[in-house]
């Protein structure tokens, strides 16, 4: 009897994992013509792994390619195992790889989780199925994706079960994750707990769990050292453009609001429907809380300790983004300004996705309560709440999934209005551009109008713009004569580069802040560009991609070397080629 148990809770189990498998079906027929949401990820994180993948091993640190050489530290991975991928395969295949992992990473370490918590297996493989199938940012590798897991590690060496594997999991997790992103949020919480058991006089006796933090901690000493050697200024250490970031505070309600009860760009986790389910669970526990008895009582407290978790993290967040603690920040300087403390949010996407186990499990042990006490309608009332509970969650999941995105891709085809892994880097266009300008790649430096740099820089060019979260101060200023009569135009502008300046581009007014995917039916649109062509040409630049057309060209020494622009039937882009007093 047990071993058919063990048996159909298995079969359960694979046919979850073949359900999140399933997601990958499109991105494998696709290719790269994938949906993939780029903000962060093809704009920026992508092109970090691509360069670090090339100069592996080979003792390089500044890589050439862009901004006239930009050390490692200001493109660090965010997870440094994810490298060797890039290495061996495209970035395209790399990148569905990555995804591929990171979902049966989530699914499993979910389902393990609530398995334990409330020991249910269809509502385990429920909750491993929506948390493997949120949108989620891979190029964060495990991150987020991986905290279920990580988490169930630390419970088997708590328990002091199959010490080895929890160990080298938790080692795999710190070589997959960043430090500065989400790995002091769990040093810190877990070295909390371990103070905690200090107190009680029970350390001794889950001695694992501290053994399992120091594994955690020093694999990030080891993927960090350099980095960590720049933030705390040993050795010889140039100045970071971080030290004129100017700290804003926002409005409290509001940054409260989305991170507890909508979620935001880095945790995309639609948590509305688990937000209300809870409360309600909750409040209807603690009027029948002499009822709850055994493992109901027990689901309840962890219900609660998880809902208090995350309201905890939502509100240091909006604390963390109030005027007043802005201003101390500005004030200190230095780390304390610098790193973004605030991020611990990032714990949460897991959590609400444990306490929809937590809701499941609650709501069907009501209903089967009644059933035994044939009360109909209770079981009713019961059976439609979990009913829609399901389906709500996993029609809002579904929604907002890459798979729904990319399943109507495949359906409609160029028709369906999303930007796709070729739209996005189209590398025919600037395969077209290499030819006409017949010239080796890192011979001359180029720029962008338009266009995110890092398109150009996924094609081979060598880019004097960029982005990066952690480049040379003095690099700021001197490209910054470039663009200067564009920031003189509007003040929010100036302050987007002057005071974050994270985005080291061809800036302008007329465009705007965050317009950097302008399509081609934009590209006859004709611009007046407040541009210093003599600094771009002392920087080395000698070439301009724009996606529209710039009306005072002439006036500012640029010559159009082609008077039609680059494209193709099915591109995103029209891409002009202007030439800094260069004649073709």
């Amino acid at each position: 009897m047990i071993e058919h148990i063990y048996k159909k809770e298995r079969l359960i189990f694979v046919i979850g994992l073949l359900i999140v498998l399933t997601a990958m079906v499109p991105y494998l027929i696709l290719g790269e013509n994938m949906i993939v949401f780029y903000p962060d990820q093809l704009d920026g994180e992508v092109l970090g792994y691509i360069l670090h993948a090339k100069y592996l091993f080979t003792g390089i640190d500044t890589y050439p390619e862009m901004m006239n050489g930009i050390s490692e530290n200001g493109l660090f991975p965010p997870a440094p195992l994810l490298v060797l991928l890039y290495k061996i395969l495209r970035p395209a295949a790399a990148f569905v790889w990555n995804q591929i992992f990171c979902m049966v990473t989530a699914y499993i370490g979910m389902y393990f989780c609530v398995k334990t918590a409330v020991n249910n297996n269809i509502i385990a493989v429920f909750c491993g199925i929506l948390f493997a199938y949120l949108p989620l940012l891979s190029v964060y590798g495990l991150c987020q994706y991986g905290l279920p897991l990580l988490c169930y590690y630390f419970y088997l060496l708590y328990r002091g079960k199959h010490k080895i594997l929890a160990l080298s999991g938790v080692v795999f997790y710190g070589l997959l994750s960043s430090l500065v992103l989400i790995g002091y949020s769990v040093l810190g919480f877990v070295a909390l707990y371990l103070l905690w058991l200090v107190w009680k006089k029970q350390a001794i006796y889950h001695k694992w769990v501290c053994v399992g933090w120091l594994s955690l901690l020093c694999t990030y000493l080891f993927t960090n050292y350099k980095l960590l050697l720049q933030i705390f200024g040993v050795g010889s250490q140039t100045p970071s453009h971080k030290e004129v970031i100017v700290r804003y505070g926002q409005n409290v309600i509001n940054a409260f609001r989305v991170v507890f009860y909508e979620g935001t760009l880095h945790t995309p986790t639609h948590q509305k429907g688990i937000v209300v389910v809870t409360i309600v669970i909750l409040v209807l526990g603690a009027c029948g809380y002499r009822r709850l008895q055994g493992q109901l009582c027990r689901t309840f407290w962890l219900l609660a300790a998880g809902f208090c978790f995350n309201l905890f993290c939502a509100l240091f967040y909006a604390f963390c983004q109030s005027d007043f603690i802005a201003d101390l920040r500005n004030q200190a300087g230095g780390i304390i300004k610098e790193f973004q403390v605030d991020r611990l949010y990032w714990l949460t996407v897991f959590v609400w996705y444990f306490l929809l186990g937590a809701d499941l499990y609650l709501i069907w042990e009501w209903t089967k309560h009644c059933m035994r006490d044939r009360k109909i309608v209770c079981i009713v009332a019961g059976s439609v709440f979990l009913s829609g509970v399901v389906f709500v969650s996993a029609a809002t999941v579904y929604y907002y999934s890459d798979f729904s995105k990319n399943l109507h891709r495949l359906r409609q085809g160029e028709s369906y209005p999303r930007v796709t892994w070729n739209d996005f880097y189209a590398p025919k266009i600037f395969s077209q551009i290499d030819s006409f300008i017949g010239r080796e790649k890192s011979s001359y430096r180029t720029l962008s109008f338009g266009i995110y740099p890092a398109i150009a820089l996924y094609n081979g060019f060598y880019c004097l713009d960029g982005y990066s979260n952690n480049y040379d101060l003095a690099y700021l200023y001197t490209f910054r004569e470039i663009i200067q009569g564009e920031l003189e135009k509007e003040e929010s502008l100036r302050k987007y580069y002057d005071e974050w300046g994270c985005r080291c581009y061809v800036l302008s007014a007329e465009l705007g802040i965050n317009n950097y995917l302008v399509h081609k039916s934009a590209c006859s649109k004709e611009i007046n560009l407040a541009f210093n062509t003599d600094a771009a040409k002392k920087m080395g630049a000698q070439y301009l991609f724009s996606a529209v057309k710039i009306a005072n060209a002439e006036k500012l020494g640029l010559t159009l070397l082609r008077e039609t622009p680059f494209e193709t039937p099915d591109s995103y882009y029209a891409v002009y080629l202007y030439g800094l007093g260069t004649e073709e």
